[in-house]
């Protein structure tokens, strides 16, 4: 007989809050102190590897210095010039611009008097069990390559696994100066996703997401579902998410 977990796997729904999503919720409470401090390289740090990849070139693209040279190697005119370790390194000083472009906005907003008083991630509010199909293998493992992941013999590998992925609540209480000199409190509700592998498997043993198995990772709630499903291809599109919107404070 097929158990729950099985079931959940296959049909990917929203199985009840498990003892893995509690212990997302706590691992994500763990920044809460990088939050308050408006420590935005956190975020960076944090994020899903492949999610990161893809927002790191994105950033250097809009070099219009390196428009033409990002668009060759997208296009894979530019693939068989750049070896795998210039391809490491360049994905690395991408992240590095990316997590320093995360740090200035955390300052800027210190700066405008932005001030966090409190920050708490909630009780999980849904969780999915989530096989890798074999096309969505395929379409990250050819980004992995083109970034220096993987050698062009690892590229051609089959890979399979499986994700988790548990949608948690989070609110914020903030100030922020007025025209008028006094401070006004707000109230932000909002959600984050943690995300984990729990199955990695390769023939030769790499992992081609440059995930750590069974490390928790965070994805901001503003991210296009359609994007996760680039990542996920079994997550449905109406997964379960909270209210979110913002109230003043008396």
């Amino acid at each position: 007989m097929m158990t729950a977990v099985a079931l959940s796997a296959l049909t990917a729904e929203a199985a009840p809050v498990s003892a893995a999503a509690r212990e997302a919720q706590a691992k994500a409470n763990e920044y809460k102190g990088a939050v308050i401090e408006c420590d935005m390289g956190w975020a960076v740090d944090s994020m899903y590897p492949p999610l990161k990849w893809t927002l790191a070139d994105r950033l250097v693209s809009r070099d219009p210095r390196r428009e033409a040279e990002n668009a060759r190697r997208i296009m894979g005119t530019e693939g068989s010039r750049e070896s795998d370790e210039v391809a490491r390194r360049r994905m690395e000083r991408n992240i590095r611009a990316l997590r320093d472009e995360y740090v200035r906005m955390g300052q800027r907003m210190k700066q405008a008097g932005f001030k966090v008083e409190r920050y708490v991630v909630g009780t999980p509010m849904a969780e999915y069990v989530l096989p890798h199909s074999a096309a969505a293998i395929r379409s990250v493992r050819a980004d992995s390559r083109r970034q220096g992941r993987l050698t062009s013999a690892e590229h051609m590998s089959w890979d399979g696994g499986r994700s988790r992925l548990v949608v948690l609540p989070t609110t914020l209480w903030y100030s922020v100066p007025t025209e008028s000199g006094r401070r006004m409190r707000v109230e932000r509700k909002h959600f984050i996703y943690a995300v984990r592998d729990e199955v990695i498997q390769s023939t030769n043993n790499r992992n081609y997401r440059g995930t750590q198995l069974n490390k928790w990772y965070f994805i901001d709630g503003n991210t296009d579902v359609n994007v996760l499903r680039s990542y996920f291809p079994t997550l449905p599109l109406n997964i379960a998410r909270p209210d979110t919107g913002e109230r003043p404070l008396q």
